[in-house]
């Protein structure tokens, strides 16, 4: 296993908001009681009891948790409109576990703060949180991923989740609600610095422009339009119409202007002051 270098920066936001496992306020705390699976799911059960609805937080870190009560603590976070932060740390819930929440994920509207760290969670497990958190959730903030071996896929699909350029369309429609992504130490990981970095400034983005959906697109689609213009070019490009089918409208014309242009400000400013290449899609 190769370890995450000291550039690649072990923390996928180095501005992220600081989160106080320590509060015990309105939480069950039962760390380090090795209840395993079953006591797990006893747990889980209780939740849904009217005496219990007033703990917002469940810490149960250290407990030799596997993949089974992650399926029960999956299960429990599909109906639950409680709990707002669920610490699962140093146990070993594995991909198959990660599965498991990632599906919860998609149902759970509520929960904030998820640690899943040291839980010998991989690329798959990690591909399948990235993709709940990008298209079907909008409430999770914090998410603690350190000390897993979430290899190199697992780094690029939680910026897929956050920034996710393959279009303007699914950068519109990624999430906007992460504030943080933890990887301390994460392991075999080749060389993702400028991976990690793009995530920073995507997950600043979000911190930014936290009360504005609309702020946070805004400026992901110009980050985006800064690291590659061309692509700019083909959005511009490119019309759909009614039936769904896309038809190409005066590329010719737009890139014979700006195709030797480098500077972003300068093709801007010959797309503003050239409004008649938009009209041949009308003749």
């Amino acid at each position: 296993m190769i370890c995450c270098r000291a550039a690649a920066v072990a923390v996928a936001d180095d501005e992220a908001l600081a989160h106080d496992d320590g509060e015990r306020e309105g939480a069950i705390f039962l760390v380090g009681n090795h209840i395993r699976d079953k006591g797990v799911a006893r747990v889980v059960d209780a939740l849904n009891e009217p005496c219990c609805r007033k703990y917002y937080k469940l810490y149960l870190c250290d407990n030799r948790v596997g993949r089974l009560g992650a399926s029960c603590i999956s299960t429990a976070l599909n109906h639950n409109t409680t709990l707002r932060e669920l610490s699962l740390g140093n146990n070993h819930i594995g991909d198959e576990g990660a599965r498991y929440l990632a599906n919860s994920l998609t149902h759970n509207g509520t929960l904030e703060m998820l640690n899943l760290e040291k839980n010998s969670i991989g690329p798959i497990g990690i591909i399948a949180l990235a993709n709940a958190l990008e298209h079907d959730n909008s409430s999770l903030k914090w998410l603690v991923l350190s000390e897993n071996p979430i290899g190199d896929e697992g780094v690029k699909s939680m910026l897929r989740c956050v920034g996710n350029t393959s279009s303007f369309e699914r950068l519109q429609n990624c999430n906007h609600c992460l504030l943080s992504v933890t990887m301390r130490k994460a392991t075999q990981v080749d060389d993702s610095t400028a991976t990690i970095r793009k995530m920073q400034s995507y997950l600043k983005i979000n911190r930014l422009s936290a009360n504005s959906s609309r702020l946070v697109v805004q400026r992901k689609v110009i980050q985006c339009v800064r690291e590659n213009h061309h692509a700019l070019l083909e959005y511009l490009s490119v019309v759909q119409n009614r039936d769904g089918l896309k038809e190409v409208h005066c590329a010719l014309h737009i890139l014979a202007l700006l195709g030797e242009q480098r500077d972003l400000s300068t093709m801007f400013a010959v797309l503003k002051n050239t409004p008649q290449l938009f009209l041949f899609g009308n003749n």
